[in-house]
């Protein structure tokens, strides 16, 4: 009776094995331009892919990136010749198309304008009969869709932030929805000294995302990788790796 137990008990450990040794332990995963976030030309790729990179390595799964246009990587994974992508604020299409992770950290966003061009709402509708710039794939400026729609605002949209916060310097948009880490950032980089002077934000629009790994509905492996990179992400927050990678990134820097 004992040496049946143990045979089973034996065989019992050689199938959670097998069934380990079959999970995955390599993601593929689209990415793109979105400074300090993510860039092919920053250290790590940027925060954003720093911080998904560790995540999954502590649970021992190594990630590939491929650098796309933001259409382009989320078509992509939406069809399942990639595994997934980041990192993105939910919207009800989005959850339909996609496994969506726990949060990764919540940013807040904001209405930027220049004061050359200066504008004062409270509310969406107080900006109708002006221009919009926004990203291409971009969830940013959702509250004002009902006035995208019905002609009330104009919408010009880009591939990058340079060109985005070139555009508001200029005058070719009135005003541009966006992260006011990233915003600012990109006014950082991108403009002149003069340009950097003109540009702020309304305090009276304000509007808290939490973004999220998104893995394709079409892949086997899909829900396993969206348990693995929680479980990795609660690792990282436990051990002070999400602190280290993503502190300074989380919180606006100040402009001169």
């Amino acid at each position: 009776m004992k040496r049946l137990l143990l045979i089973q008990f034996l065989a019992l450990c050689i199938a959670v094995s097998a069934a380990a040794s079959d999970k995955p332990t390599k993601i593929r995963l689209t990415n793109g331009e979105w400074a300090p976030y993510q860039s092919e030309n920053l250290p790590e790729y940027g925060a954003a892919s720093e911080l998904v990179t560790k995540a999954f390595e502590a649970v021992g799964i190594e990630v590939e990136y491929g650098f796309f246009p933001w259409n382009r990587a989320m078509i992509l994974v939406e069809r399942g010749a990639w595994d997934g992508t980041f990192m993105w604020v939910l919207t009800p299409e989005r959850e339909r198309l996609y496994l969506p992770s726990d949060p990764l950290f919540t940013l807040r966003e904001v209405v930027f304008f220049s004061h050359d061009n200066p504008i004062d709402a409270q509310k969406p509708e107080d900006l109708n009969g002006k221009i919009m710039g926004a990203l291409d794939s971009s969830a940013f400026g959702r509250q004002f869709a009902p006035f995208v729609e019905d002609g009330s605002i104009i919408v010009a949209r880009v591939p990058n932030n340079r060109q985005l916060f070139q555009m508001l310097a200029r005058g070719r948009v009135d005003f541009v929805p966006e992260l006011e880490t990233s915003g600012y950032d990109a006014v950082l980089e991108h403009l002149t000294e003069g340009q950097r002077k003109q540009i702020s934000h309304l305090e009276s629009m304000t509007y808290s995302w939490s973004y999220h790994l998104l893995i394709s509905r079409h892949i086997d492996d899909g829900p396993y990788f969206i348990d693995a990179f929680n479980r990795g992400m609660a690792i990282i927050r436990a051990n002070g790796e999400f602190e280290r990678i993503i502190g300074s990134y989380i919180r606006p820097k100040a402009i001169d």
